[in-house]
């Protein structure tokens, strides 16, 4: 027989089922067994989510159901929300997301890449196909956290030659883009 102060010594925040003070040894190391592998795939679920939010390939999430599509938006930079409804409900080239981010195009598309991979695809239907499930139900104070401030309806309300209030977050500079390229 095992004692069982043994086992907590070993164990220090663990609670054994019990039925008396004293465990066969078979069950002590049935009982360890089972929090052996529930803390293993705690360990592993960790490094996957550690792993994707480094830039690593969703498809194993995605097929585990670890990670759904609203969890990359909360992955995201504001730079990077801002690219995806600039391309997604702007409609916007790299050009215009480009002069409007006042960064390159490869910049640009630099933020897109970053959607893409943690996405899966490049595939602009694919992509709105399995966000707008989650734009819908997101609140907007949500959506806003997740994104640095960025509201959900941003590229959708924005007005040209207008100084975008939320610039700040897309933008190094505060000036508006536009006045800079003007000039």
């Amino acid at each position: 027989m095992i004692c069982y102060d043994a086992v907590w010594r070993c164990y220090d925040n663990v609670t054994l089922n019990v039925e008396d003070s004293r465990m066969s040894e078979t069950k002590v190391l049935e009982e360890i067994t089972a929090l052996r592998k529930e803390m293993n795939d705690q360990i592993d679920e960790l490094k996957t989510i550690i792993r994707f939010a480094l830039g690593g390939s969703p498809s194993s999430l995605q097929s585990s159901g670890t990670l759904g599509d609203g969890y990359v938006l909360k992955l995201m930079t504001s730079k990077q929300h801002a690219a995806m409804q600039m391309w997604l409900f702007g409609g916007m080239k790299g050009a215009d997301m480009a002069r409007r981010m006042g960064c390159s195009r490869n910049t640009a598309r630099l933020h897109l890449k970053a959607l893409w991979t943690k996405m899966g695809t490049e595939d602009k239907n694919d992509i709105s196909r399995r966000l707008m499930p989650v734009f819908d139900e997101v609140s907007d104070e949500e959506y806003a956290e997740w994104s640095g401030g960025l509201p959900k309806n941003w590229a959708a309300t924005y007005e040209e030659g207008r100084v975008d209030p939320y610039l700040h977050l897309y933008v190094k500079n505060k000036a508006d883009t536009y006045d800079r390229n003007k000039d």
